[in-house]
């Protein structure tokens, strides 16, 4: 949908990509009109399995400066359609494509301790795989592996002498991926998957002979090329640059606090006024006045409130020409330094629950679960937190005995009763089918006439626990996951530390005792990197106001805003 048009006259959008070549044209409606657009993206250049795409506004409106309303308009409810029959996969680099609704492993009736190690293992890789992408990969322990679709991709993980990752009736629609082997050359095959080395695997068979594993240092310290921090604007009036890091990458669990360093470069301001602030959710980090030196150094330090999983950085820039009604070409270019950097403090002193994680659980963390059936709950709460942090989980599956005393992060599919055993406090505990307690202000043991399955993020022996459970029905407990996987940035939306299901099958996101609200903050991602800029030409004046897209090959939404 193109709309929410401001101050265009005669104006169209061009749609380029990543050579600049012209994919086509979308009028601007004449009367602010809000109208849906379709456009053949096929010709695009895709590089990596990613298609950049450049929106830019065309008009010929010549009365525009810095004293008028900018031009501007919305483009909305983007999304993407594939055609054509799906290739039915002949070889083991061919099994996953770049476009995928699903992956499911399956892990049969009975697995064995080696088989559940190895599913959570390919889902944590597969995840990072595909990762922007929100591909659900779920663990099933049918005791016949479903029949793949179109979209659907298939792997069935045996327990058996011979090791290999092998296609399955190749070249044909029912062809599946059997990854087999038993005891550690099982468990090596799953490396295959670590990065794109699968690519050189281009016949129906192959095998890991040996690995090593791959430990990610951890580090306090890291440089924003290093987080992959980026920021350029051309401002004239107020410009805001969003940029952030994923905790994560630091590989040091929770952390309590960041100091950040930020070193920046801008066109020096001999005339008119010039400013930065700098904030982190609604902490005002640092501000400076922008003179002639044309450099930034400062300091800031995000307090462990506005500590999330992926800490969010706003840089309000604000450059007030000397001129009254200065031509739009007056701007001030303002760019980050790679080689501005971010120190942690390791630590548990944050606001707990949801916004922890997946931070506390990198890159290592323990799962427990009370029956093997229950591995499909782990493996969607390691999909979700996966999709969120740019290094491979690493699970460890154990006993809920072994893992209830440690001090690294917990996975547990477990009932209430254990939870308590083992000295932990919950937010909810459940007690029986359909009593739960209340471990709140104030606590409270409820009959809820009816069964609950809930997951619960809380702190128990200086480490992040994540619990899930259920009375009776553990149906509620995937309509809990369906409700994650439904917000808008899937695990990253959740606040509090409890989502529930209740027996009317409504879900609720509570916060009982840990990671309580906080004031808006936009996630740090792909949508962050929206850039514009605005040039004048000779003759008439052709305001060009650009925003990059990268289309990934999958169907999904997104919302751009086409402003200078």
């Amino acid at each position: 949908m193109i709309g929410a048009i401001v101050n265009v006259m005669n104006g169209r959008v061009d749609v380029l990509d990543d050579r600049g070549m012209v994919l086509g044209s979308i009028p601007v409606p004449p009367d602010a009109s809000t109208i849906p657009f379709q456009l053949d993206i096929s010709p695009a250049l895709v590089n990596n399995g990613m298609a950049k795409l450049s929106f830019v506004i065309r008009d010929g409106n010549q009365n525009v400066n810095n004293c008028t309303q900018i031009p501007a308009l919305s483009i909305s409810q983007l999304a993407s359609s594939f055609s054509g029959p799906p290739i039915d996969p002949a070889s083991v680099a061919d099994y996953l494509p770049s476009y995928l609704d699903k992956i499911l492993i399956n892990v049969g009736g009975n697995p064995t301790f080696v088989q559940q190690q190895a599913a959570l293992d390919l889902v944590a890789r597969l995840t990072k795989k595909y990762r922007p992408m929100p591909v659900r990969i779920d663990v099933t322990t049918d005791d016949v592996a479903p029949a793949p679709e179109p979209t659907v991709r298939v792997i069935d993980l045996r327990d058996n002498s011979q090791p290999g990752v092998m296609v399955d009736n190749a070249g044909t629609p029912a062809a599946m991926l059997v990854i087999s082997g038993t005891g550690q050359s099982l468990a090596r095959q799953v490396e295959l998957f670590a990065d794109q080395r699968m690519d050189l695997a281009q016949a129906p068979a192959a095998v890991v002979l040996s690995a090593k594993d791959d430990t990610t240092l951890s580090s306090n310290t890291k440089t924003f090329d290093q987080l992959g921090v980026k920021g350029q604007a051309a401002v004239l009036g107020v410009t805001t640059i969003y940029a952030g890091f994923d905790v994560s990458a630091f590989a040091a669990g929770p952390i309590s606090s960041a100091k950040v360093h930020l070193l920046a470069k801008y066109t020096p301001v001999g005339s008119g006024q010039a400013s930065v602030l700098i904030r982190s959710g609604s902490t005002v980090l640092a501000t400076h006045k922008l003179d002639n030196t044309g450099t930034l150094d400062i300091t800031g330090v995000i307090p462990p409130e506005e500590i999330t999983s992926n800490v969010g950085l706003a840089l309000e820039l604000r450059y007030i020409p000397q001129q009254e009604c200065a031509p739009l070409n007056d701007r001030m270019t303002f760019a980050l330094d790679g080689h501005s950097s971010v120190t942690i403090t390791p630590g548990t002193n944050n606001r707990g629950g949801f916004p922890v994680l997946p931070m506390a659980f990198t890159p290592d963390f323990n799962v427990a679960l009370d029956s093997p059936e229950y591995i499909r709950f782990a493996a969607q709460a390691i999909n979700l937190m996966a999709q969120q942090t740019s290094v491979t989980l690493r699970p460890k599956v154990t006993t809920f005995g072994q893992a209830a005393n440690s001090r690294t992060g917990l996975l547990a599919v477990t009932n209430g009763a254990a939870l308590a055993r083992a000295g932990m406090k919950p937010p909810l505990v459940p007690n029986g089918a359909s009593d739960v307690g209340v471990d709140g202000d104030p606590s409270t043991d409820l009959n809820l006439n009816g069964p609950v399955g809930a997951i619960q993020a809380f702190t128990s022996n200086d480490r992040a626990v994540l619990a899930i459970s259920a009375t009776g029905d553990w149906a509620l407990v995937d309509a809990s996951f369906d409700y994650i996987r439904g917000l808008p940035s899937r695990w990253a939306s959740v606040v509090g530390d409890v989502v529930a299901t209740g027996p009317a099958a409504r879900t609720v996101n509570m916060s009982v005792n840990e990671g309580g609200p906080m004031a808006h903050q936009p996630q740090p991602g792909a949508v962050w990197k929206w850039w514009g800029w605005l040039s004048v030409g000779g003759g008439v004046a052709t305001l060009v106001i650009a925003a990059t897209l990268l289309v990934f090959r999958r169907r999904r939404g997104a919302t751009i805003s086409a402003e200078p």
